[in-house]
């Protein structure tokens, strides 16, 4: 669970970030704190794929524990369900960026002549939805990742009482 906790600290992170870059306008940050964050993830990643393997194997004969093959079933659901998470929320951030872009081109062609505004208003438009639907499915894979958690920590109290 540690593990997972600092997931969702990278996360924050990440956001922070990208909230940051938009407040600032230096997009060109945006690499390094992208690198950053998925060198942390795949370490945790790295970390909890051991913890799964250590739940299908005995370390001493190499022999699967049948008993444990639930748990690692839930872990693995979970990587899959933060892998996708993770891969919504890159999706999110760039149409952010463009977002933000766009809003700065309206504002320079309203400076200049006025026109393609009604272009931009579209665009913005079409990137505020694309937005939303983002959030939306980001939302679903974190009520799946809360379930799955949920199913563990069920599994680690049943665990503990015997």
């Amino acid at each position: 669970f540690r593990a997972q906790h600092e997931r969702v600290a990278t996360y924050k992170l990440f956001e922070e970030g990208l909230s940051t870059i938009l407040a600032s306008g230096n997009i060109s940050n945006y690499p390094t704190l992208c690198a950053k964050v998925t060198a942390s993830f795949s370490v945790l990643s790295d970390t909890i794929n051991t913890v799964k393997t250590s739940f299908i194997t005995n370390d001493d004969t190499q022999q699967q524990q049948p008993n444990r093959r639930d748990i690692a079933n839930f872990i693995s659901q979970l990587q899959k369900s933060e892998g996708e998470k993770l891969n919504l929320t890159a999706a999110l951030h760039l149409e952010r960026l463009r977002l933000r872009n766009s809003q700065l081109e309206k504002e320079m062609s309203l400076s200049d002549d006025g026109s393609g505004s009604a272009s931009a208003d579209r665009t913005v438009a079409l990137l505020k939805d694309g937005i939303r639907t983002l959030e939306q499915k980001i939302g679903s894979v974190v009520e799946k990742i809360n379930e799955v958690l949920e199913e563990l920590r069920c599994v680690a109290a049943d665990e503990s009482e015997e």
